[in-house]
């Protein structure tokens, strides 16, 4: 059996084409949704659920999002559009298997990958949530 220890979110925005977030090109980046969450036990894990909506304003960009601890990057997700003005919702949920105790900064940060002549915007919705999951006993 498992125990919830932690929950913790952070929500900019719930709705679809409700920000206009430009982000920005490799290897700059732009933090999307950022949160603490506390780890209070050995062998606990973290499910972190996300979903970041994502237009293209010019060419076909690739964006990458990255999701980090503290200062160490646990995920990456790739997005691909394939049309001007496409809106992609990125829904992700990354593990963070056994981390060590104490508390914790959880966040994603967005990028453009291939910038010539490709922009993009975070416009919504954009969320990122943590649940610290560890054994009885």
């Amino acid at each position: 059996m498992k125990v919830i220890e932690d929950f913790n979110s952070s929500v900019p925005s719930n709705f679809s084409q409700s920000l206009d977030r430009e982000i920005p090109s490799s290897p700059s980046s732009i933090t999307l949704a950022a949160f603490g969450l506390a780890v209070n036990k050995t062998n606990s894990d973290v499910l972190l659920l996300g979903e970041i909506g994502i237009q293209s304003l010019l060419g076909v960009p690739q964006v990458l999002l990255t999701v980090f601890r503290n200062t160490g990057i646990i995920g990456t997700i790739q997005v691909n559009t394939l049309a001007v003005n496409e809106l992609r919702n990125a829904s992700f949920q990354i593990i963070d298997k056994n981390p060590p105790l104490g508390y914790h900064s959880y966040r994603v940060t967005a990028q453009v990958l291939n910038p010539l002549l490709n922009q993009a915007s975070a416009v919504g919705p954009i969320s990122l949530s943590g649940t610290s999951i560890s054994p009885v006993g």
